[in-house]
């Protein structure tokens, strides 16, 4: 029946997408993160623990940027920023040296603002955040920028590539 209007609306248009994540599944979510974030206390740095940070500060400051944080989205691209420098000093060197107290400092805060939003902002705009995240990761993919793995220019393409602010939503959660 052509003209009859679908019985559901299609996944993008889900009433679910319009609630929080379930704490459940933000728990899940978080624990890897914070497990990682113990590994940096203790020195034990690699460059997946570092692309996954990468990672969390862009999809943080992206949902920050769309108006639903309680930090700042200058303080999100700092430490971004300070991620991507490890990366850098790593790159010439050869050697992971310990992430300074600052930049620790910083990931505390960008790890607990990430939990807070996992519970408390609308899944829509994370599943933006996440289409924003796969598009960079694409583009430097696509870029050959010499990196054994993509996510590892991933911050100076999106400092490039990252608008002042996204239209995400008009309403926050």
């Amino acid at each position: 029946m052509p003209n009859k209007p679908p019985s559901r609306l299609p996944a993008g248009h889900s009433k679910a997408m319009l609630l929080p994540m379930g704490r459940d599944r933000a728990s899940d979510l978080i624990l890897r993160t914070r497990l990682l974030l113990e590994r940096a206390l203790r020195g034990d740095i690699d460059r997946g623990l570092i692309n996954h940070f990468a990672q969390v500060c862009i999809l943080t400051g992206y949902v920050a940027r769309a108006g639903y944080a309680k930090l700042p989205p200058g303080h999100v691209d700092a430490v971004e920023v300070e991620l991507a420098q490890a990366l850098i000093d790593f790159d010439e060197t050869g050697v992971w040296g310990g992430l300074s107290d600052k930049l620790i400092a910083g990931l505390r805060d960008v790890v607990n603002e990430y939990d807070r939003m996992l519970g408390a902002v609308r899944l829509e705009v994370f599943a933006k955040a996440s289409d924003y995240l796969d598009h960079l990761m694409a583009r430097v993919a696509n870029e050959k920028t010499g990196q054994t793995e993509p996510s590892a220019a991933l911050a100076y393409t999106h400092r490039a590539a990252a608008p002042a602010t996204h239209q995400v939503a008009s309403s926050h959660a």
